[in-house]
C-alpha cells in the first residue's frame, strides 16, 4: 500500500522530522540537564545532540508508521539474513577499497604527510581500526536507515525515482555540514540556551562558498549510496560501502595530517583538508559506472 502523501510532502515531512527533533531538543535539553545535575553536570551542547537523535529515530517511526510505511522490503531490511550479510560485507570491502584509492592520491601529492598520533605498536593499531570498524558500521546503520531506508524507501515506493535519487542525496550533503551545538557553561544555562545550542548546528552555512566543494563532493557520495541502493534493492550494499567509507576516513584523520601544496591545495578544499574537488569527480565517475550497469542490466 502506498503512502497518501505526494513525493514532495514525503520529502517535506523527513526535513520537518529533523528540523522538529532540533525544536524538541532546545525546549527539553536545559531541563534535562537540570534533572541530571545530581548525578553529573553534562554539558548542554551534549545533552542538546543526544536529545536531536533520540528525537530523530522518535520521529521517523512515528512517521513511517502513520504512513504505513514501516515495512521491512521499503526500508530494505527484507533479504534473508545470509545473503544480507554477504552483500553487506561485499560493500564493506568496495568501500574500503574506494575510499583509500580516493587517499593514496593525498599522500602521493604531499597533500597529506603521516602525523604524530601513528599507532606505535600493533596492539595500538589493531585497537586504531577496530575503532574505525565500529564507527563506520554504527554511522552507516543510522544514516543509511534514515536516508536510504526510510527517506528512498518511501519515495521509491510512490516511484518517485528523480526525488529518490537527486534530492535524498541533496538533504544527506547538507546535513553533513550541521556542526557541534554551540557550548553554554553549564552555570550560565537558563529555558532558552537550547536556542543557543541550536545556532552552533549551522555555523558552516554562513559561509556557503567556503563549504561548497565539499558539499558536492557530499552529492556525489549520497547520489553513489542512493543508486546502489536502487540497483540491489536492499540496504545491504549501502550499510556496508558506507561503513567502508567512515572506517577509511576514521583511520586515516588519526594517523596523518594535512600538508598543504599550493599547487594541488585545490582539490581538497578548505572545509577539512579532504573532501573537495578530487572526492567529487572520483565519486561522479563511480556514479557513472554504477548508473550505467544498471542501465545495461535492465536492457
Amino acid at each position: 500500500m502506498r503512502s497518501t502523501l505526494s513525493p514532495a510532502r514525503i520529502f517535506l515531512a523527513f526535513v520537518l522530522v529533523l528540523l522538529g527533533a532540533m525544536l524538541f531538543a532546545a525546549i527539553t535539553s536545559p531541563w534535562l540537564q537540570w534533572l541530571l545535575a545530581p548525578i553529573n553536570q553534562f554539558p548542554l551542547h551534549r545533552v542538546f545532540s543526544r536529545l536531536t537523535l533520540l528525537g530523530v529515530i522518535a520521529c521517523t517511526a512515528w512517521l513511517l508508521i502513520r504512513q504505513r510505511l514501516a515495512q521491512r522490503e521499503l526500508l530494505g531490511f527484507h533479504r534473508p539474513w545470509p545473503q544480507f550479510l554477504k552483500r553487506l560485507l561485499l560493500g564493506w570491502l568496495a568501500g574500503l577499497a574506494l575510499m583509500s584509492l580516493a587517499l593514496v592520491p593525498l599522500f602521493l601529492l604531499d597533500l597529506r604527510a603521516w602525523g604524530p598520533r601513528f599507532p606505535a605498536d600493533s596492539a595500538a593499531l589493531l585497537g586504531l581500526l577496530l575503532k574505525g570498524l565500529g564507527s563506520g558500521l554504527l554511522v552507516a546503520l543510522i544514516e543509511e536507515t534514515f536516508f536510504r531506508g526510510a527517506l528512498q524507501g518511501a519515495l521509491q515506493r510512490q516511484g518517485a525515482t528523480r526525488w529518490a535519487l537527486f534530492a535524498v542525496p541533496l538533504l544527506y550533503s547538507a546535513v553533513h555540514f550541521l556542526g557541534r551545538a554551540a557550548s553554554v557553561p553549564f552555570d550560565e544555562v537558563h529555558a532558552l540556551s537550547g536556542f543557543t545550542a541550536w545556532q552552533g548546528f549551522f555555523t558552516a552555512f554562513a559561509e556557503p562558498l567556503r563549504i561548497l566543494d565539499a558539499f558536492v563532493a557530499l552529492y556525489f557520495v549520497g547520489l553513489l549510496l542512493a543508486l546502489v541502493r536502487r540497483r540491489w534493492g536492499d540496504l545491504a550494499g549501502c550499510i556496508g560501502l558506507h561503513a567502508g567509507f567512515v572506517a577509511v576516513i576514521t583511520v586515516f584523520r588519526r594517523i596523518s595530517v594535512p600538508a598543504p601544496d599550493d599547487n594541488w591545495s585545490f582539490l581538497v578544499g578548505s572545509f577539512d583538508d579532504l573532501l573537495g574537488i578530487w572526492i567529487a569527480v572520483l565519486t561522479a565517475i563511480v556514479c557513472i559506472a554504477v548508473a550505467r550497469g544498471h542501465a545495461w542490466r535492465s536492457t
